[in-house]
């Protein structure tokens, strides 16, 4: 085991999480080593400003724009759309880590709808395999289904249930729309969307590539970062062993009661940082970045209590209803509301609350407004327009 204070519990998160410093990387290179590095990326279709994927990869790369992961997803087909912690993006070679990962009632659900609808299925397939990539629009079937999270047309659950079985893969988007094809036809012949493998390598890899994605996870399996890989009774004989073989490391934090694991690899990296002067810098995280995925570690590292409000009534906020954490070097320094005004080609800023017991220095006032102008710049909007009032 080893121990560290939280300020350097705090720098180890941020260097493996690519932002510590951040934007050290650039373009399509740079896109490529985040899914390479972070091995899953949660996907949400909400755009205010950018998507979740899109927010996340602008804070650790220089010069991008949203959807500029697409190239690497669906023209160089490196990765896929798949169910992982939630719907996620992933490097293909990780497929056989995550399918299926949902919970035992949705599978129940599923398994109950492709039985009652294996006939209408089975027609659904062959018109893929005749037609080419559908979207749920272009089949002629609006009845209501209400599986999964809400009731929806059952061609939309149609598709998304041949999806999650593995029958079909997500193609590409347009618009936001899911397009649908078939498995071989997408990735090759040669592609196997389940592969036969040892489950318990399978299970061990699968806690090693979660702590990968976050940098530290708790050591007793629980919490919202494990989400997907298990409960923790499962998960904790795995990271037991994980201990045993030293691949893992036992992290202890000054003045933090829980215990946490990571990666031993990830912290022999970190090592070569310690003796670096680093010049902190402002960025934008999206609500589920990966950082954030345990939020109760966050507030207990960073003392940054955050909470997603985007499911809450307005009146029950307390901050906006897309708030992005503003980080600065290695502490949470604030939150800002942001929204692409498309139609006038406009960066507004709807919502700003600084930490109240962070001073804003002269130094943060300068690279949160540098950094403002960067991320309009990633829009490719042509102008800043506060909605509301600064009080920095």
């Amino acid at each position: 085991m080893i121990e560290y204070s939280k300020k350097s519990a705090r720098e180890f998160l941020l260097f493996h999480q690519l932002l510590f410093p951040p934007r050290e990387i650039e373009g399509k290179a740079g896109i490529q080593k985040v899914f390479k590095h972070l091995r899953t990326l949660q996907y949400d279709p909400q755009d205010p400003c950018g998507k979740n994927i899109d927010i996340l990869l602008q804070a650790r790369v220089r010069n991008t724009h949203p959807n500029d992961y697409y190239h690497w997803l669906y023209k160089q087909r490196k990765g896929i759309e798949i169910y992982d912690k939630e719907l996620s993006v992933v490097p293909i070679e990780d497929c056989a880590l995550c399918k299926g990962r949902f919970p035992p009632s949705r599978k129940r659900k599923l398994d109950k709808f492709l039985y009652k609808n294996k006939e209408k299925l089975e027609e659904l397939m062959r018109l893929v395999k005749n037609k080419g990539p559908l979207c749920s629009r272009e089949i002629d079937q609006n009845k209501k289904v209400d599986i999964f999270w809400e009731s929806a047309n059952w061609s939309r659950v149609a598709l998304d249930s041949l999806w999650r079985s593995g029958k079909l893969v997500i193609s590409h988007r347009e618009h936001g729309r899911k397009y649908y094809d078939l498995p071989t036809r997408v990735y090759g012949d040669k592609f196997v969307y389940i592969k036969r493998r040892d489950k318990k390598k399978v299970r061990e890899e699968s806690v090693l590539r979660r702590v990968q994605a976050v940098g530290i996870l708790p050591a007793a399996g629980t919490g919202s970062g494990w989400k997907g890989v298990g409960i923790s009774k499962e998960i904790t004989p795995l990271i037991q062993k994980l201990l045993n073989s030293n691949e893992l490391v036992e992290i202890k934090v000054n003045d933090v009661k829980k215990h946490y694991v990571a990666r031993a690899v990830d912290l022999r990296a970190f090592s070569d940082l310690k003796n670096k002067n680093l010049s902190p810098k402002i960025s934008f995280l999206p609500p589920l970045d990966n950082l954030l995925w345990d939020r109760k570690m966050i507030k207990s590292i960073f003392g940054f209590n955050y909470i997603w409000e985007a499911y809450k009534p307005k009146r029950a906020r307390e901050y906006g209803y897309y708030a992005l954490p503003i980080l600065f070097g290695s502490k949470f320094v604030g939150r800002i509301e942001l929204k692409f005004n498309k139609r006038e080609n406009v960066l507004e800023v709807i919502g700003f609350w600084p930490e109240r017991e962070k001073k804003w220095s002269g130094k943060i006032k300068k690279s949160f407004y540098d950094y403002l102008k960067e991320f309009m710049e990633y829009l490719q909007a042509e102008k800043i327009r506060w909605s509301c009032s600064s009080p920095i």
